[in-house]
Formats: structure tokens, sequence, C-alpha cells
């Protein structure tokens, strides 16, 4: 048996600054050690603040994720393929196709906006860039 939690509040998942947001980085996927597809929050706590930084999925080289996003709490002004989505708590926005342009800003303070992706038809895989920025905030990859 291993020490992974099969329940835990947000609030108790270490959170991380990373490079391609100013929110706070807190990765579900790895607190749960979830090898299926990934989780992650990032907690914007100011109003203005970069929550998901403008990417797609397009470059073979990278992840071809399809992403699900989730507002869980406070709003947030998405960018979809330059389409503008002022979503409040309870919104879901959806990047089906991976050359999707997307990005996120926090409208008010101290929004959550819960990220679960993975790539269609293949198995599940922690990126590169994952494992670096656990790396970098001195956390074990799980699981190992």
């Amino acid at each position: 048996m291993t020490d992974t939690p099969v329940s835990g509040m947000l609030a108790h998942i270490p959170t991380v600054a990373v490079p391609h947001s100013d929110a706070g980085w807190q990765p579900i996927r790895n607190h749960f050690g979830l090898t299926a597809f990934g989780i992650n929050a990032y907690t914007a706590r100011r109003a203005g603040d970069r929550i998901i930084g403008e990417h797609d999925h397009s470059n073979p080289d990278d992840e071809q994720h399809q992403e699900l996003y989730f507002v869980h709490s406070g709003r947030a002004r998405f960018e979809v393929n330059g389409t503008v989505i002022n979503a409040p708590a309870g919104t879901f926005v959806s990047a089906h196709d991976v050359a999707t342009r997307r990005s996120a800003v926090a409208e008010k303070d101290n929004t959550v906006v819960l990220v679960i992706g993975a790539e269609p038809g293949a198995a599940f895989e922690i990126t590169p860039a994952e494992r670096e920025e656990l790396a970098e905030a001195g956390l074990s990859v799980r699981p190992t």
C-alpha cells in the first residue's frame, strides 16, 4: 500500500509559482498520484492575474492534450480562438481541438480554475514540463 491520499482539500495541496502563470499552480494529479489524465488548479490571488497563458497544443513535439477548464470560484475571462468567454464560478470551457488557442485572466480576486487534460487515444504520460515544475518546487513526482 502507498501513502497516496484518496481525499483531500485544495487548500492542503502545495501551491507553486510557475513561469507561465501569475496564479499559483496546485498539482492535483501529482498529489493523488493519478496516471490516467492530468488535473491541476490555478489560483489567482488578484483580479487581472494571468491564470492560463496563451497557448495551444498543436506542435507535434509537445503533448497533444485536449483540455477542459472549470471555474471553481471567482470569475475568469477566457479567450478561445479569439472568442471571449466570461466565465463565472460553475462555468466549463472546452479546448477540444489541440490547435485551439486559449488563455484566461482572473476577473475577481481568488479565482480558482481547474484544468483537466489528456491526449485522445493515447496512454497518459506526465509531461516533461510538469516534471520540471515539480522538481523546481522540491516536490517528488507521483507515482514514482
